[in-house]
């Protein structure tokens, strides 16, 4: 495993140099409204983007938020520290960047995970996706769940160059 990766902060208290990011996804999953849209990370290189995106990830999934953090004790939040949630789905867009790749994802984005949780999508290196693969998440990122305020798909994009998610 290497370090940066064993080393992964895994509580926003543990992320230096964010805290006004932080307290705004606090504040967004305290109040309920973590599903009402999608997220974009952008920054240069070690900047927290990845870091940021799967503690806000295991915050939405967690059965049991503190003040809009993650417990890190629930199933949800365990299996997603050791790798193995089946609700949360971490995509490398630079090896994974073409419409039939995202195609997969719209396929299960109606259905709930094996655990009955919502699934939720992280792409790392989004600004890999191609410009067919974008237009294809666009809809069902906009469009609600039947009957609530939720999007249907709520993603987590992390990129270093967003100027080109176009």
């Amino acid at each position: 495993m290497s370090l940066d990766t064993k080393y992964r902060p895994k509580n926003y208290d543990d992320v230096l140099g964010q805290a006004g990011s932080i307290k705004t996804l606090k504040g967004i999953v305290s109040e309920g409204a973590g599903w009402k849209q999608s997220y974009l990370f952008a920054g240069p290189f070690g900047s927290g983007k990845t870091t940021l995106g799967r503690i806000l990830a295991r915050a939405l999934l967690c059965e049991n938020t503190i003040e809009g953090e993650p417990c890190n004790k629930c199933s949800s939040c365990e299996s997603m520290i050791s790798g193995e949630s089946d609700a949360f789905v971490e995509v490398d867009a630079a090896t994974n960047s073409g419409k039939e790749d995202v195609k997969k994802v719209l396929n299960e984005i109606d259905y709930n995970a094996f655990s009955g949780r919502r699934k939720l999508y992280l792409f790392d290196e989004s600004h890999q996706l191609s410009p067919s693969a974008l237009d294809a998440l666009l809809k069902p990122m906009e469009d609600n769940r039947k009957g609530s305020e939720e999007k249907r798909l709520v993603c987590i994009f992390c990129t270093t160059e967003p100027e080109k998610m176009r």
